[in-house]
């Protein structure tokens, strides 16, 4: 299959990053180009099977004329498009070239103004519009409600890790406590939490332990400075983007997810498979990561988070039990392998739908 993938941009983000993973995969066995209106980090992650296509974003016309001559000249059989811009684009660059779209929500869109909800439905129901994917359940749900989408096109697709050949390792009794984050640091995602996590860990007296912050985001020079305003300077630290997150879950004990909104994060995924325990919680698809009480807390106010913090770190057989849990479980839920067949899949699909 000739597949274009089209995404807004390729910085920072739980949809840029999974266009990344699944442009990868899918490189392996297909002819795989993927497409932006802006460059970014995540352009360092793609394997060289991948062809990495910009397309400059004037007005919407131009815009949608330069990605219809692309996939004519190319034979495109599929474009895969997430995000609102490429997906406006995708559906009306496949009026000129009867070629099928797939749309893929990562988020709720809860701030797009209303002429462009109006937009999505009424694109939704051209014929080339041939599957419609959500992250989770819940997403999928949300949006049947909200923008009535035809019900037939409509399926869930999980995220996956990238990270298939990741061994099984356990917590070791004698190192620092390590509880790690990974992701943007933006208002949403409520990395403050993790701060005052850290001040009622001393508080509890609790010797010994570190968290770590890895990412980047608008919100981060803000955040260091009150990390060094409450003098905790030697327990929280700053790592900035990673390519390689790999190494920072080898280290972690417990992974915190402290976002207020979430769909599926890939970080949660990833900590699942490194057999790291997570502590999220109950928003989007957060739940279908993590099993209550079974390979980590789901929770619903810090306070919660705390408490269950608190009792992770006293408890290596739990941490030990959820940690194994919560590999088996993302393993056969959102490994590349499971998620690559079924994006095949969906793909023939469209394609023998023309």
């Amino acid at each position: 299959m000739n597949i274009l993938i089209l995404i807004s941009s390729l910085s920072y983000g739980g949809a840029q990053k999974q266009a990344v993973i699944d442009a990868n995969l899918l490189s392996e066995d297909n002819k795989v180009f993927l497409g932006t209106f802006k460059n970014g980090p995540l352009s360092n992650q793609l394997s060289e099977k991948v062809e990495f296509v910009f397309f400059k974003k004037g007005n919407y016309f131009l815009t949608i004329k330069k990605v219809a001559s692309f996939v004519k000249n190319e034979q495109i059989d599929i474009i895969h498009a997430s995000l609102f811009a490429p997906m406006i684009i995708s559906a009306l660059a496949s009026i000129m070239t009867k070629v099928g779209v797939v749309w893929h929500f990562h988020s709720h869109e809860y701030d797009i103004p209303f002429r462009s909800v109006i937009s999505l439905k009424i694109l939704s129901r051209f014929l080339s519009i041939k599957k419609i994917l959500f992250v989770n359940h819940e997403l999928m749900e949300y949006f049947i409600k909200r923008f009535k989408f035809p019900l037939y096109k409509l399926d869930v697709l999980y995220n996956s890790s990238d990270y298939s050949d990741v061994q099984e390792f356990l917590p070791q009794k004698s190192k620092k406590f390590t509880i790690g984050y990974i992701g943007r640091f933006v208002e949403l995602k409520r990395v403050n939490y993790l701060i005052e996590l850290g001040e009622f860990l001393n508080k509890q007296r609790v010797k010994n332990w570190e968290i770590d912050l890895v990412g980047d985001g608008p919100d981060r020079e803000k955040l260091e400075r009150v990390v060094k305003k409450k003098k905790l300077n030697d327990h929280i630290k700053f790592y900035g983007f990673q390519a390689d997150t790999f190494r920072y879950y080898r280290s972690f004990d417990l992974f915190i997810n402290p976002s207020r909104e979430e769909c599926l994060s890939i970080a949660l995924i990833d900590s699942g498979i490194s057999s790291v325990p997570s502590i999220a919680f109950d928003t989007g698809g957060n739940n279908e990561i993590i099993q209550n009480s079974i390979s980590g807390f789901i929770v619903k106010t810090k306070e919660e988070m705390f408490k269950k913090t608190l009792l992770l770190i006293n408890n290596l057989e739990l941490r030990e039990k959820f940690g194994n849990q919560a590999r088996k479980h993302c393993m056969e839920m959102f490994s590349p392998q499971k998620h690559l067949i079924e994006l095949e899949e969906i793909y023939k699909q469209c394609i023998f739908q023309k």
